[in-house]
């Protein structure tokens, strides 16, 4: 059974990202949905502890009752009444992401769906706020999701890369891809003096079928633009739309070529697509695919 977790402070965006897990399982049986939520408690420095003790408590009984209310009235207009997946809430008190690791840890959990602000920009997602550092440190997927996402049904998962490195983090893909019968696409963004004649595209996607037991692998090259390679996954996702756009979080310079473009706009990501972010130690696909048959 695998365990996702939705972490809530019933904003607008984190109750999209509950919809939108709520669609993405579906009818599954195989799946464990445990909704979250992060309280602290605000009083006077001075405040007695046995009076601050039973604040926490009336704060985290209110808040267990209003999160059970919501993604209840969430499943309800899913035309969920009698879900068949099996569902718990789980509200902490104190900070929100040591709250959500512990989680992920505590419940073995395999995926943590997250909910993306327009107003906060790409820039300030990834450097500076929590959901960039629960991407970070997250030792689960995390699958990022617009307010703008109108996915209902998962068919492709396109693998923006431009460094070719696999690792154990495409067996979580495949695992994922798996769980929705979806297609893999690894979308590899090269520079202009790259020879993509020479590269071995077809060997490489079968070792990756042979190594992974997964047939649904297809392989796509694009030319870097000079200056903004957002643009460049843009056009991409425009084109090819993709229900899911995957990234592994160790691949620095796909990060990099974006902030270092001078974009503050919100382009790839505030598409209507959601962010697949995987997790792994890297393991050269350039050296795999140069070795002999």
């Amino acid at each position: 059974m695998k365990t996702i977790l939705v972490p809530t402070d019933f904003s607008p965006h984190a109750l999209h990202a509950m919809k939108f897990a709520v669609r993405m399982i579906g009818d599954r049986t195989d799946v464990k949905l445990v909704f979250f939520h992060a309280t602290e408690t605000q009083v006077p420095e001075r405040t007695p502890r046995n009076v601050y003790r039973d604040l926490v408590e009336y704060e985290l009984t209110q808040n267990w009752e209003k999160l059970q209310k919501i993604s209840k009235k969430v499943l309800k207009r899913l035309g969920l009444d009698d879900f068949p997946f099996e569902i718990d809430w789980i509200v902490k008190h104190g900070e929100f992401l040591d709250n959500v690791m512990d989680t992920i840890v505590e419940h073995q959990v395999d995926l943590v769906i997250i909910g993306k602000s327009r107003t906060n920009g790409i820039k300030k997602f990834f450097y500076g706020s929590e959901s960039a550092d629960l991407l970070e440190k997250s030792s689960c997927a995390v699958l990022m999701v617009p307010r703008k996402c109108k996915t209902r049904k998962i068919e492709k998962i396109s693998l923006a890369s431009i460094t070719l490195k696999m690792s154990s983090f495409f067996q979580d893909l495949v695992s994922f891809a798996e769980f929705f019968n979806a297609g893999i696409e690894i979308f590899h963004i090269h520079d202009p003096i790259t020879d993509v004649e020479a590269f071995d595209e077809e060997g490489l996607v079968r070792r990756l079928k042979e190594k992974y037991s997964y047939e649904n692998i297809s392989m796509s090259f694009t030319e870097a633009t000079e200056s903004n390679t957002a643009e460049d996954i843009d056009s991409y996702v425009a084109h090819s739309q993709p229900s899911i756009l995957s990234v592994a979080s160790y691949e620095r310079p796909w990060y990099e070529r974006i902030f270092n473009a001078s974009i503050t706009k919100t382009l790839a990501f505030e598409t209507e697509v959601p962010l697949l972010v995987l997790k792994g130690k890297e393991e050269n696909a350039e050296k795999e695919n140069n070795e002999k048959d």
